[in-house]
């Protein structure tokens, strides 16, 4: 049964309560002859208390959500039993995000339960990022593939991509560099202050987000469930004021729940793999050349302004972060968990598992090594070229 109604509490935010549970139907059950058959679940909400969240997330448990909040497309948000899930007013879940209230693991104390993950208002959770059992304050950025377990973030703190952070709490306004293993209050306390750029970023990506809860509901209310997946085109807003509608080449493969959106230009000959997402919503275009093959949990996306553009024969794992502003060329092949965003990257590169490459120019055949961060031009160029 989804139960959407209001839940009175602490936080305000709690405007609305979602929870999946089993329902076991009477007389009206639909049944097969031994009468065994129960009906486990109806309709989940696309559009709620003035947000929207993607028919493509998988949502189960007690889970409660603000207003002008959005949850994009392949995201968990699951609350095991005798555990609960907040989300904010003006919050969004980007692409492919596990979100998740665990009965096994310590939680912080928190409003929202006594074991719980939740989040304040204003907040922002990028592709991929993982998050469990942790309290996130209000104004807070959580970066791509950034881990989080068992921890409070105050107000302000933000997380930057490919961070693990465990068992601490986060400081007001603290910032945690790219891939920052911070396990000990210790070195969270040594943390320095995020900037002015950084507090700006975070306003930036959150008005762009606040847009898309209205401009995504009013295309699915205007059109339906089709226009909010699979390949569809894209919501109308004040950068983009003309829908668009993604071109595919010849022979293209999707694998399923794939959601491709907006000035998407697909190569022929191309495979992708389940649960990736394409969204020319924001940055566009995004363009794909020949005979790509994209496994599962792959995003692509883009900043505002900016575009993605991949030449042919790209070669991907599983749970990658492709972000623009990015200019790929050809014969890319990348591994499981990486992330590549803000660069330019020549013909024959290889970039390993887990990797994280940002802000940086790759020439022709580097080869980035596993669980490298390459986030200075210094780093870049002394990498290996195999020519």
């Amino acid at each position: 049964m989804l139960r959407l109604g209001i839940r009175q509490g602490a936080r305000a935010f709690l405007a609305l309560a979602t929870s999946v549970s089993l329902l076991i139907l009477g007389s009206g059950a639909i049944a097969n002859e031994n009468a065994s058959m129960v009906k486990i679940s109806n309709l989940p909400q696309i559009v709620a208390n003035s947000s929207f969240i993607s028919p493509l997330v998988e949502l189960f448990g007690d889970v409660g959500i603000g207003s002008q909040s959005f949850i994009a497309g392949n995201t968990v948000v699951r609350a095991d039993p005798g555990t609960q899930i907040c989300i904010g007013n003006e919050t969004n879940l980007q692409d492919n995000i596990l979100f998740l209230a665990s009965q096994e693991t310590a939680a912080p104390a928190a409003p929202c339960g006594s074991v719980s993950s939740s989040t304040g208002n204003r907040v922002s959770i990028a592709h991929q990022a993982v998050v469990k059992n942790s309290r996130i304050g209000n104004f807070t950025f959580v970066g791509f593939n950034a881990h989080l377990n068992n921890v409070v973030l105050e107000d302000g703190a933000f997380v930057l991509h490919g961070a693990q952070v465990e068992n601490v709490t986060i400081g007001k306004d603290k910032l945690v560099p790219i891939g920052a293993v911070i396990t000990t209050q210790a070195e969270a306390d040594a943390l320095p202050s995020k900037t002015h750029d950084n507090a700006e970023f975070q306003d930036e990506v959150l008005e762009v987000n606040e847009e898309f809860a209205e401009s995504y509901g009013k295309l699915y209310d205007s059109a339906g469930y089709e226009a909010v997946t699979g390949v569809s085109r894209s919501p109308v807003t004040s950068w983009n004021v003309t829908s668009v509608s993604p071109s595919l080449g010849e022979n293209v493969q999707l694998g399923e729940f794939v959601r491709i959106v907006g000035d998407v230009q697909l190569g022929k000959d191309s495979r992708v793999g389940q649960r990736t997402s394409i969204r020319a919503d924001e940055g566009s275009p995004i363009v794909i050349g020949e005979n790509a093959r994209i496994e599962d949990r792959v995003t692509f996306h883009a900043l505002k302004g900016s575009d993605i553009r991949i030449g042919e024969d790209l070669r991907t794992a599983d749970n990658i972060v492709f972000h623009g502003p990015l200019k790929v060329g050809d014969d890319l092949n990348i591994g499981d968990d990486a992330i590549l965003f803000r660069s330019t990257v020549g013909n024959n590169v290889s970039i390993g598992t887990r990797a994280i490459v940002v802000g940086v120019t790759l020439r022709d055949g580097t080869q980035v090594p596993p669980n490298a961060h390459i986030i200075t031009q210094e780093l870049a160029d002394k990498l290996e070229v195999v020519q």
